[in-house]
C-alpha cells in the first residue's frame, strides 16, 4: 500500500501550482516540493559555504511525476 497523505483538516482551498515536469495544475497541499539550484559540496576543500551565495528555488511536482522519478 502506498504512503498515507495526512492532509490538514478544514484548510480550505489551497492554491494550485504547476508541476515542473508535466505542467499539470495540482493543489499545493498535494504536490511534492523539489529544490533546484546551485549546491556547494562540503567535501571540496578551500570553499567556505558562508562566502558562497548558493541560490536555490522551490518548485513543485505532481504525485505521478514524483513517483516516476523516485522523489517519493
Amino acid at each position: 500500500m502506498g504512503k498515507k497523505w495526512g492532509h490538514y483538516k478544514a484548510g480550505g482551498r489551497s492554491q494550485p501550482v504547476t508541476c515542473v515536469y508535466c505542467g499539470r495544475l495540482v493543489p499545493r497541499i498535494k504536490a511534492t516540493t523539489v529544490i533546484k539550484g546551485f549546491r556547494v559540496d562540503p567535501k571540496i576543500p578551500g570553499i567556505d559555504k558562508r562566502r558562497v551565495f548558493a541560490s536555490g528555488h522551490k518548485e513543485y511536482a505532481c504525485i505521478s511525476c514524483a513517483k516516476h522519478r523516485g522523489l517519493i
